[in-house]
């Protein structure tokens, strides 16, 4: 591996944990409060310390959030011992390039023109949305690990993710509240609302191919 790939992978894990902690400390603490976009989605909570575990409880069901956390600990493990290669751990290195790219790409191409984070959050949006992504993607790129992807990596990877819409959709289901409109089942309807999460799988294994090939020319450069 790279002179310094150590220090990169240290790197990513620290951008990583700064915008979830960030973000985590922020909805806590109360200090900024987010207007909730409509009584469907997520928010609506008592200010202050009163609401901060609904607050919390929310955060932590952000696709963002999953995907910024899952790149701290890959990015973490990486840093303590760069041989690590168990098969799991390569499901999850990859499973985390791609979440946080959707992240990025869904974030910047359909939510930002809506976002509009006030006072710490401008920060912590900064680190999740602008700044972990592109430098995760970054690392990979110059360090990898190379060699990783195969289809059943692939296949195994799309693990999480899934979990995460199994998730929101049963969380959804009891409290009615979702945390972004194309997954919204109030607003758009189970049927409407399997087609957004649909689009977004398609959009994680065309990056995923994406990845792919870009692993094999690169180690074929080597």
């Amino acid at each position: 591996m790279l002179k310094y790939s150590r220090q990169a992978f240290g790197l990513n894990a620290i951008l990583a944990w700064i915008g979830v902690t960030g973000s985590l400390a922020v909805d806590a603490t109360g200090v900024v409060i987010v207007p909730q976009f409509g009584p469907t989605y997520f928010g609506g909570h008592a200010d202050g310390l009163a609401g901060s575990i609904p607050r919390v409880v929310d955060n932590l069901s952000y696709f963002t959030i999953w995907s910024n956390i899952l790149v701290g600990i890959t990015m973490y493990l990486l840093y303590k011992n760069q041989n690590r290669d168990s098969f799991w751990f390569k499901v999850f290195r990859l499973s985390s390039l791609m979440m946080i790219t959707v992240t990025m790409l869904v974030y910047i191409l359909i939510l930002a023109k809506d976002a509009n984070p006030q006072s710490w959050n401008i920060y912590t949006n900064l680190f999740l949305h602008y700044i972990t992504p592109p430098v995760t993607i970054l690392v990979w790129m110059i360090f990898g690990p190379r060699g990783w992807i195969n289809w059943k990596i692939i296949l195994s990877s799309l693990l999480i993710p899934i979990s995460y819409i199994f998730y929101t959709f049963a969380r959804g289901a009891v409290i009615n509240k979702y945390p972004y409109g194309f997954i919204n089942v109030a607003e758009l309807g189970y049927v409407g609302a399997l087609v957004g999460t649909g689009l977004v799988l398609v959009l994680g294994m065309f990056l995923f191919l994406v990845y792919f090939i870009i692993d094999k020319l690169i180690s074929l450069a080597k």
